[in-house]
């Protein structure tokens, strides 16, 4: 199993992983890789970036900040929760996605991009990959 360690800048961020996971499978024989995020407050999501759909991280992040806002009626709060909007964020996102591998590349699609969704931020995340032969 990889393991990647990001360290994100914002409390609500999407950061592009797309060449750091191209790096970490170029040349392997597997035929798919598995991308997981063992936080409960981060998730990980395929979406479109690039010419033409430069903006598309910063409205998701914009869109699931008003989708599910700080100041709502949170009741974990009473728990000692300290971040519940985080939880319900990375529900709306995945905490695992399965990518195939063609000849040691990722055949995403033309504006395809993975995404670590980090909700609970600014914190160092990992992602682990593991390969399937």
């Amino acid at each position: 199993m990889l393991e990647l360690v990001v360290q994100t800048e914002r409390r609500t961020q999407l950061v592009d992983l797309t060449e750091r996971v191209r790096d970490a499978v170029a040349g392997t024989d597997a035929g798919a890789l598995t991308l997981f995020v063992p936080h409960a407050t981060a998730g990980i999501l395929l979406q479109a970036s690039g010419p033409g759909a430069r903006h598309v991280a910063a409205d998701l992040e914009a869109a699931l900040d008003g989708l599910v806002g700080e100041s709502a009626n949170w009741r974990h709060l009473e728990e000692g929760d300290r971040n519940p909007w985080a939880h319900v964020r990375a529900a709306l996102t995945a905490s695992s996605v399965t990518v195939p591998i063609d000849g040691g590349e990722l055949p995403l699609g033309e504006h395809q991009t993975i995404f670590l969704c980090e909700f609970d931020g600014p914190r160092s995340r990992r992602l682990l990959l593991a390969l399937h032969r």
